[in-house]
C-alpha cells in the first residue's frame, strides 16, 4: 500500500509497480507493456485502466497507449 504525498491511501498491486516502473522510460501499448514486464494482456490492460483513474498514468493519444503522469512519475520513483 502506498500513501503519504498522493493524499489518501493508494492501493497498489506489484503489478501497477512493474507497468509504472515499465512507463518511466516511456509511453507504450497495453500489449508491449504486457510482453516487456511478463505480465498477461488482460491483467495490464485492467490495471492500466485502474493506473489511469487513480491519475498515475494517461492515454498519450488517441490510440490506447499510456504513459505516466508527474503524479505517476513520482510513485514509480519513490522506494
Amino acid at each position: 500500500m502506498s500513501s503519504g504525498a498522493f493524499g489518501g491511501d493508494l492501493t497498489l498491486t506489484s503489478a501497477d509497480h512493474r507497468i509504472l516502473q515499465y512507463l518511466a522510460d516511456g509511453a507504450d501499448y497495453p500489449a508491449l507493456i504486457a510482453s516487456n514486464t511478463g505480465l498477461h494482456i488482460p491483467l495490464v490492460e485492467r490495471r492500466c485502466k485502474r493506473l489511469e483513474t487513480l491519475g498515475l498514468i494517461e492515454p498519450a493519444s488517441s490510440e490506447v497507449i499510456y504513459r505516466l503522469t508527474d503524479r505517476g512519475r513520482q510513485l514509480a520513483e519513490s522506494p
